[in-house]
């Protein structure tokens, strides 16, 4: 099979027709049709069957598009990899980056990295943890920077920057500053929070759970941190963030760790991308250049 019919195959299950689809990945209608007839003579099976005027997959496109996930990036990916090392060049690199690497770390990475490889383009996408782990596995980034999952230690590398120590936080105005305060007080707050997809949270949650305790309802809940910081310094919602974040002279006089004992997440943050017998040049260079950012940093 070839990898662009595999393409193809994905862009009209996407799409709902061979004319959108055409148009997404820049041919013509009759140059997919004829993709699509060659995977279902090497398959022996109809892929697609014609309603209104769409086309709508059969059981068997869908089995074969589920199990070819991931396989065009990783096409992709190799393919321009192969072309830096025989160009001499350095190429690209798509980072993804959680928000207290954004903030810390980020600006002096890359002032590194393309002050020593000005000809070295990068590509940087923001989001949550979670969401960005998942576009590394499935090919669409070339390293996280953020908090280092442990649970993917079989298929990706990593490489330390920092320790952050997570704390339930407030306004500096908030009425429980100023002393010790019971983790049960904090129950009958106002709560913005993220969505329990991420890793903190589910931390949060299970911290209250071990000590017998319900976990508190956000009010609010919000996949932005510039949301949710906002929230926390302007109102009385209470909230965790990284102690990282908390240094910053942005937030150091408008958001402040509550005093409650025992109630702290110790996390490694830093980079991590999918291990390979052979990492391409443009990571290279990304990881040498984090490698000076650490030393900087202990």
């Amino acid at each position: 099979m070839d990898v662009r019919d595999l393409a193809y195959l994905h862009a009209i299950i996407r799409e709902g027709s061979v004319v959108a689809a055409a148009g997404v990945v820049g041919r013509t209608p009759p140059a997919l049709t004829k993709a699509v007839r060659r995977l279902e003579d090497q398959l022996g099976a109809t892929l697609f069957t014609r309603v209104g005027r769409g086309v709508a997959p059969t059981e068997a496109a869908l089995f074969l598009a589920e199990r070819t996930t991931g396989l065009v990036e990783q096409f992709d990916i190799i393919r321009r990899q192969v072309k830096e090392v025989s160009d001499g060049q350095h190429g690209y690199i798509r980072l993804g980056v959680a928000a207290t690497m954004a903030a810390i770390f980020l600006p002096s990475f890359l002032r590194r990295l393309t002050s020593a490889h000005p000809e070295l383009r990068v590509s940087v996408v923001n989001g949550m943890n979670d969401v960005l782990h998942d576009a590394l596995r499935a090919g669409e980034i070339d390293m996280v920077l953020g908090v280092i999952e442990r649970s993917d230690l079989a298929v990706t590398d990593h490489h330390v920057l920092a320790e952050d120590r997570v704390r339930i936080v407030s306004s500096t105005q908030h009425p429980l500053q100023g002393r010790n305060v019971e983790l049960a007080e904090v129950l009958a707050q106002k709560w913005v929070l993220p969505s329990r997809r991420v890793a903190m949270r589910q931390w949060f949650d299970a911290s209250f759970i071990a000590r017998g305790l319900t976990p508190p309802e956000p009010h609010v809940e919000t996949s932005s941190i510039a949301i949710l910081e906002e929230l926390i310094a302007g109102t009385d919602y209470l909230s965790f963030i990284s102690g990282l974040k908390m240094d910053l002279p942005t937030l150091r006089d408008r958001i402040a760790p509550l005093e409650i004992a025992d109630f702290i997440m110790t996390r490694e943050i830093g980079a991590t991308w999918m291990r390979a017998p052979s990492l391409p040049p443009s990571l290279k260079l990304a990881l040498a250049a984090l490698d000076l950012q650490s030393s900087k940093h202990r």
